[in-house]
């Protein structure tokens, strides 16, 4: 348990290595990712991960404490993703038909309320900001200044590796001093992996 307690955000990464790599080869991320990606890949991509965050981010910061909140330098990302989606929507009406239909597929992900397990989804979250750049900026090559704003993939901008370093950390210390359960927090990052996995490939 030691070790756990000092190397938390080592353990979490070897923990969901696997899946998340499978999350990398669903069809929807390599098309994301693909040079041949358009406005509505990206459109469709980002309502199927609303379906997640909207009941994630509503337990999330309601019942994680704020003091913890506020160490682990979160803040929701739900209004970045719903302001690009307004964006999108905006590009071409006649698409809207194709949306509807493509939103019937999708899934909601239930809220996990176990604070311990809300802190394995926070790592989800976080970490994906990281992808999310990488994601941002091959969309901003292939699709140009009709992206717009990729308020949520870009989220941390130029600050996103110093915000993960402080995520990072704060995670190990407050296993350290006892705060949270580090199993829990595994299973809750796993937990959040598998409903992330099944919202998309369910979207196929």
């Amino acid at each position: 348990m030691q070790s756990l307690e000092k190397n938390l955000i080592v353990a979490l990464r070897h923990a969901t290595a696997a899946v998340h790599e499978s999350i990398e080869q669903l069809p929807i991320m390599c098309r994301i990712m693909s040079t041949t990606v358009t406005r509505i890949d990206y459109y469709h991509y980002l309502l199927v991960l609303r379906e997640l965050y909207t009941p994630l981010e509503a337990a999330l910061y309601t019942t994680v404490a704020p003091d913890i909140q506020m160490r682990l330098g979160v803040r929701p990302k739900l209004p970045a993703l719903l302001a690009d989606l307004s964006e999108q929507a905006t590009f071409n009406t006649d698409k809207q038909n194709t949306i509807a239909a493509l939103r019937e597929q999708i899934l909601l992900a239930p809220a996990i309320q176990d604070a311990n397990h809300l802190v394995g989804s926070f790592y989800v979250l976080e970490g994906a900001t990281l992808g999310g750049r990488v994601i941002a900026r091959h969309l901003h090559k292939v699709l140009g200044a009709e992206l717009g704003g990729a308020r949520f993939l870009d989220f941390h901008g130029e600050h996103t590796s110093a915000v993960w370093k402080q995520f990072a950390g704060a995670l190990d210390e407050l296993c350290a001093e006892g705060y949270l359960e580090p199993n829990a927090v595994i299973n809750g990052a796993l937990a959040t992996f598998a409903d992330l996995y099944q919202q998309l490939a369910r979207c196929e």
